[in-house]
């Protein structure tokens, strides 16, 4: 895993994980817009770019957050004003969390776009497995305009795969470096969630934000609800999976200054 900062490092941290098969710059359209005020800290994944090895992989929801956890105490890192995590960022994000519990690291707000947190079958995953290997071939080999056509992900994003074209652009960074074994282990990530337990008072600075049409609503949100009761949702309507951030991204970058008062 590596790190990457941007902005002023005496300034307030703004520590940001990225979804799936997706490297740091996916983010890019919101932290540039918050890198003057803020420290940026932006996570790339392990086996997700040149690490200098011949195999690098995505290890796993708990070793990939230990490896965040270890980060912040080597770099004396002892407040976090806000923790924003996309997609399988978000179960990355929540296991940090639960390995931050015993330290003295401090995260003040926490907030989880489309957060896949949810346990399925062996049968599910391996489904899901096979889909995700053949969208990293592709994005391989062919032009994104070509990816973008693929019907497979108009459940994901609502019928609307232009509004990820950047996040598909990025994906071809990273998809040389990408073994398989990365992709089985992010399935797992995805899909076998645990759901860790959590006071009250950390379950109130916690945020999910869910697009109603999105899978993710549709399959997790009750189960998020139910482990997380006094956490805040939002649901917007007209949407797909991460597309409201990319179609209304100055929206977005006010909502969030407004819910954790950047």
């Amino acid at each position: 895993m590596r790190f990457l900062t941007f902005g002023d490092r005496e300034k307030p941290v703004i520590l940001m994980l990225p979804g799936s098969f997706c490297p740091a710059s996916s983010l890019e359209y919101l932290y540039s817009r918050l890198m003057e005020d803020y420290c940026i800290i932006v996570a790339d994944y392990t086996g997700h770019f040149n690490s200098g090895t011949s195999y690098s992989v995505f290890s796993s929801r708990s070793g990939e957050a230990a490896k965040i956890a270890s980060y912040l105490k080597e770099q004396q890192i002892n407040n976090i004003l806000m923790l924003y995590c996309q997609s399988m960022g978000a179960e990355v994000g929540i296991e940090l969390l639960r390995q931050l519990i015993p330290t003295d690291i401090v995260v003040q707000k926490s907030f989880f776009d489309g957060a896949p947190c949810i346990k399925l079958s062996n049968t599910y995953k391996k489904f899901m497995f096979r889909k995700f290997k053949m969208m990293i071939n592709m994005v391989r080999k062919k032009d994104v305009d070509k990816i973008i056509g693929w019907k497979f992900l108009n459940a994901f994003t609502n019928h609307d795969n232009e509004a990820i074209r950047p996040m598909l652009e990025a994906m071809k960074e990273v998809a040389p470096y990408i073994q398989e074994d990365t992709i089985r282990n992010e399935v797992e990530c995805c899909y076998s969630f645990d759901f860790p337990a959590f006071m009250d008072n950390r379950q109130q600075t916690m945020y999910f934000f869910y697009a109603k049409e999105e899978k993710a609503c549709k399959m997790c949100l009750k189960k998020v609800q139910k482990a997380y009761p006094n956490a805040e949702y939002q649901v917007v309507k007209g949407y797909g999976h991460l597309t409201f951030s990319l179609r209304k991204t100055d929206e977005y970058i006010d909502m969030l200054k407004r819910i954790f008062a950047l």
